[in-house]
């Protein structure tokens, strides 16, 4: 008995020491615990505020916003998540060969401006997978690395924006060569796709209104043309209508002369010289129409040919001045030619058609003006003779002076019933200068204040 007395004060003693042991192992278990839980709680807040940017990212780039305000929203946000130093972007624009640099912070825009990298592949002697956001090492595009100011402890970080296996851009990110950027390459990875949607949405938009702009602007030029088919097949008709008229008066005047002379029905020899020279008269008309009518035809074509040379002014207004005498006048209307055309150079021009253009022009100014006067003014420029014909005739309308040098046009649709003609001279003076190197012109204040046509020869 005395001696299990004896044991059992030590079996007591030993049991208060078992209970701290486990207390202090348990004190232990629950603070590791409690560090696990709030290492995990870290995890959960860094990745709940991972999501929330995604999203906030993802709202943004859904309005597809123009790729300036990508890049600017980029450069806060590796400024901001990532401790970047200095951040750059390349973007595929459309219709485009090559990644267009754009500016991010700490980048001077002259250095970046010639650093367009090539389509599909930016850096094609370079073995790596374009798809997954990496470290760029220090021997790849060490000229570039200079550039973006990427030394020390920088190094360059890729993150591609990849669109349905299509790089659409990227960005190449100066960040801290500690900083354990492998907890954030999923979220950068979204961020490239989230990125690469929204460009290639912006490019398609850009695209599409560019199509849209070219339809636009090829619908107008054939609702253009077609308005030009119509009035130049209204033009035609009129001309044909025209053109019947001014083919049967001379005709018609040289049919009935020929008659009366053949008949006799003459009282004298003068009266049958007087019927003549009108029969001739008719004949000159005819034949000038039918020049007209010949020779736009073959300007149209193609085949009408001059040759250019030196030409003496002097020669040609003496060729013309006695078809110009002959030309039938109002009373009264005085025609003023130049003088002084032995003192001027010669110039670069084919003598006919020059000849040719004169007289078309002085006849027309001669046959719209009922009073006053016709003037050929001649005068030396810089390199160039400016010729004007200056009427006090009938004049034109603003609105006409536009379609005038235009085929089978005349100032006003009842001119041509009055005064005759096809409205086919002026457009081929445009034609026969044109070909000489030189351009008319036209000017009038208005109905009832004359006409200025003027045109410049280049000197030989």
């Amino acid at each position: 008995m005395s001696d299990k007395g004896k044991k059992t004060p030590k079996i007591e003693a030993d049991q208060p020491k078992e209970t701290v042991c486990n207390s202090e192992n348990s004190e232990k278990s629950d603070q590791e615990y409690q560090e696990k839980i709030t290492k995990l709680e870290g995890l959960l807040e860094k990745q709940s505020h991972k999501l929330s940017v995604l999203q906030y990212m993802t709202e943004i780039f859904t309005s597809a916003p123009k790729p300036k305000k990508i890049v600017r929203i980029l450069a806060d946000l590796f400024s901001s998540e990532l401790g970047a130093r200095v951040s750059a972007v390349w973007i595929k624009e459309p219709f485009s060969t090559t990644f267009q640099p754009n500016i991010s912070c700490d980048v001077k825009k002259e250095l970046l401006e010639g650093w367009r990298l090539p389509i599909p592949n930016p850096f094609p002697n370079i073995p790596m997978l374009l798809s997954q956001p990496q470290w760029l090492e220090s021997s790849i595009l060490p000229d570039l690395q200079q550039v973006l100011g990427i030394k020390d402890n920088i190094e360059p970080y890729y993150i591609p924006f990849e669109f349905k296996t299509e790089l659409v851009g990227f960005s190449i990110v100066g960040i801290d060569s500690e900083y354990q950027i492998e907890n954030d390459k999923d979220a950068l990875s979204a961020l490239g796709h989230i990125v690469a949607a929204s460009l290639f949405n912006t490019n398609l938009l850009t695209e599409l209104r560019e199509k849209l702009d070219e339809i636009n602007q090829k619908t107008d030029e054939l609702e253009k043309t077609n308005a030009a088919l119509i009035d130049a097949n209204r033009f035609k008709n009129e001309f044909f209508t025209m053109t019947s008229h001014e083919l049967r008066t001379p005709l018609t005047g040289i049919l009935g002369f020929t008659k009366l002379i053949i008949d006799g029905l003459y009282e004298d020899e003068d009266e049958m010289r007087q019927m003549l020279e009108d029969n001739y008269s008719s004949g000159k008309s005819l034949l000038r129409l039918v020049n007209n009518i010949l020779d736009m035809s073959k300007i149209e074509s193609g085949s009408f040919h001059i040759s250019l040379e030196p030409v003496s002014l002097q020669d040609c207004f003496s060729e013309i001045s006695h078809v110009i005498n002959n030309l039938p006048k109002e009373h009264g209307v005085v025609i003023n030619m130049p003088d002084g055309l032995e003192s001027m150079p010669k110039v670069i021009a084919d003598m006919g058609s020059l000849c040719q253009v004169l007289i078309n022009l002085i006849s027309n100014a001669i046959k719209f003006t009922h009073a006053g006067s016709v003037t050929v003014m001649v005068e030396r420029g810089i390199g160039v003779i400016n010729i004007s014909v200056i009427d006090t005739g009938i004049g034109v309308s603003p609105e006409s002076q536009t379609r005038l040098f235009q085929n089978f046009v005349q100032a006003d649709e009842g001119y041509s019933r009055k005064y005759g003609g096809t409205g086919l001279g002026l457009a081929i003076c445009k034609h026969l200068l044109g070909m000489m190197n030189s351009t008319i012109s036209l000017h009038s204040k208005g109905v009832g204040y004359g006409t200025t046509i003027s045109f410049a020869i280049p000197i030989a």
